[in-house]
Protein backbone atom coordinates (compact mmCIF):
# COMPACT_ATOMS: atom_id res chain seq x y z
CA UNK A 1 0.00 0.00 0.00
CA UNK A 2 2.74 2.31 0.74
CA UNK A 3 4.48 1.94 -2.64
CA UNK A 4 1.51 2.74 -4.07
CA UNK A 5 1.04 5.76 -2.57
CA UNK A 6 4.37 6.82 -3.68
CA UNK A 7 4.69 6.22 -6.92
CA UNK A 8 0.99 8.15 -7.45
CA UNK A 9 1.91 11.37 -5.12
CA UNK A 10 5.38 11.58 -7.41
CA UNK A 11 3.46 11.02 -10.54
CA UNK A 12 1.87 14.96 -11.00
CA UNK A 13 4.02 17.77 -11.70
CA UNK A 14 3.95 21.58 -11.62
CA UNK A 15 4.60 24.24 -14.28
CA UNK A 16 4.51 28.16 -14.68
CA UNK A 17 1.91 28.10 -17.48
CA UNK A 18 2.78 30.91 -20.14
CA UNK A 19 -0.40 33.65 -19.96
CA UNK A 20 -1.50 35.06 -23.17
CA UNK A 21 -4.55 36.50 -22.98
CA UNK A 22 -5.18 39.18 -19.90
CA UNK A 23 -8.16 40.99 -19.43
CA UNK A 24 -8.62 44.08 -17.27
CA UNK A 25 -11.06 45.10 -14.94
CA UNK A 26 -13.04 48.76 -15.12
CA UNK A 27 -11.45 49.66 -12.02
CA UNK A 28 -7.77 48.45 -13.18
CA UNK A 29 -6.75 46.68 -10.46
CA UNK A 30 -8.15 42.58 -11.71
CA UNK A 31 -6.38 41.05 -14.07
CA UNK A 32 -8.14 37.81 -15.19
CA UNK A 33 -6.02 35.09 -17.07
CA UNK A 34 -7.47 32.51 -18.68
CA UNK A 35 -5.50 28.92 -18.47
CA UNK A 36 -6.29 25.98 -20.74
CA UNK A 37 -7.19 22.72 -18.63
CA UNK A 38 -7.78 19.32 -19.98
CA UNK A 39 -10.44 17.33 -18.80
CA UNK A 40 -10.38 13.66 -18.68
CA UNK A 41 -12.45 11.73 -20.64
CA UNK A 42 -14.93 10.34 -18.15
CA UNK A 43 -15.63 13.04 -16.04
CA UNK A 44 -16.05 16.69 -15.99
CA UNK A 45 -13.25 17.39 -13.35
CA UNK A 46 -10.56 19.23 -14.44
CA UNK A 47 -7.09 16.88 -14.66
CA UNK A 48 -5.12 20.51 -13.71
CA UNK A 49 -5.85 22.57 -10.63
CA UNK A 50 -3.93 26.56 -9.76
CA UNK A 51 -1.35 26.05 -7.18
CA UNK A 52 -0.46 29.63 -7.06
CA UNK A 53 -0.19 32.85 -8.73
CA UNK A 54 2.15 35.67 -8.67
CA UNK A 55 2.25 39.42 -9.39
CA UNK A 56 5.25 41.45 -8.87
CA UNK A 57 4.29 45.15 -9.12
CA UNK A 58 7.22 47.94 -10.52
CA UNK A 59 6.31 51.89 -11.96
CA UNK A 60 6.69 50.59 -14.90
CA UNK A 61 5.69 46.73 -15.10
CA UNK A 62 3.24 43.90 -13.79
CA UNK A 63 5.04 40.53 -13.85
CA UNK A 64 2.12 38.07 -13.67
CA UNK A 65 2.37 34.12 -13.09
CA UNK A 66 0.03 30.98 -12.82
CA UNK A 67 1.53 27.87 -11.27
CA UNK A 68 -0.90 24.90 -12.37
CA UNK A 69 -0.56 20.94 -10.95
CA UNK A 70 -0.79 19.22 -13.80
CA UNK A 71 -1.77 15.27 -13.26
CA UNK A 72 -3.96 15.22 -10.57
CA UNK A 73 -6.38 12.88 -12.04
CA UNK A 74 -6.57 9.49 -12.25
CA UNK A 75 -5.62 8.29 -15.96
CA UNK A 76 -7.27 5.05 -18.06
CA UNK A 77 -5.55 1.97 -17.89
CA UNK A 78 -3.46 2.25 -21.57
CA UNK A 79 -5.84 -0.38 -23.30
CA UNK A 80 -8.36 2.67 -22.16
CA UNK A 81 -6.61 5.48 -23.40
CA UNK A 82 -8.82 8.12 -24.78
CA UNK A 83 -8.71 8.63 -28.97
CA UNK A 84 -6.59 11.51 -30.04
CA UNK A 85 -9.82 13.76 -30.52
CA UNK A 86 -10.57 12.71 -27.05
CA UNK A 87 -7.16 14.28 -25.70
CA UNK A 88 -7.87 17.34 -27.81
CA UNK A 89 -10.59 18.64 -25.33
CA UNK A 90 -9.93 21.94 -23.39
CA UNK A 91 -11.66 24.50 -21.36
CA UNK A 92 -10.34 28.00 -20.00
CA UNK A 93 -9.68 27.85 -16.18
CA UNK A 94 -10.36 31.93 -14.90
CA UNK A 95 -7.73 33.29 -12.61
CA UNK A 96 -8.20 36.68 -11.26
CA UNK A 97 -4.96 38.92 -9.88
CA UNK A 98 -5.35 41.57 -7.98
CA UNK A 99 -3.42 44.33 -8.33
CA UNK A 100 -2.22 46.90 -5.50
CA UNK A 101 -2.64 49.77 -7.45
CA UNK A 102 -4.36 50.38 -10.74
CA UNK A 103 -2.21 49.04 -14.45
CA UNK A 104 -2.30 52.63 -15.95
CA UNK A 105 0.44 52.25 -18.32
CA UNK A 106 2.28 49.62 -16.94
CA UNK A 107 3.27 47.02 -18.80
CA UNK A 108 2.16 43.32 -18.32
CA UNK A 109 4.94 40.48 -18.38
CA UNK A 110 4.94 36.98 -18.29
CA UNK A 111 7.86 34.62 -18.64
CA UNK A 112 10.03 38.18 -19.96
CA UNK A 113 6.90 38.38 -23.26
CA UNK A 114 5.07 40.80 -22.56
CA UNK A 115 1.37 39.98 -22.70
CA UNK A 116 -1.33 41.75 -24.99
CA UNK A 117 -4.21 42.95 -21.96
CA UNK A 118 -7.73 43.61 -23.07
CA UNK A 119 -9.99 46.16 -20.97
CA UNK A 120 -13.47 45.30 -20.17
CA UNK A 121 -13.91 49.08 -20.19
CA UNK A 122 -15.38 50.06 -23.72
CA UNK A 123 -13.43 52.47 -25.42
CA UNK A 124 -14.81 55.81 -26.26
CA UNK A 125 -15.65 55.28 -29.73
CA UNK A 126 -17.76 52.51 -29.61
CA UNK A 127 -20.55 54.11 -26.94
CA UNK A 128 -23.87 54.96 -28.48
CA UNK A 129 -24.89 57.75 -28.43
Amino acid sequence: MACVSLVVAGCSTSEWRDVKNVTLSPDGRTLTVRVLFSRPPSSPEPCERVAGTMVEESASTVVIGVLVDEDICDRPWPWEEPTMYETLAAYAHPVRLRLKAPLGGRVVVNAEKTVAVKSDVPSPGSLPE
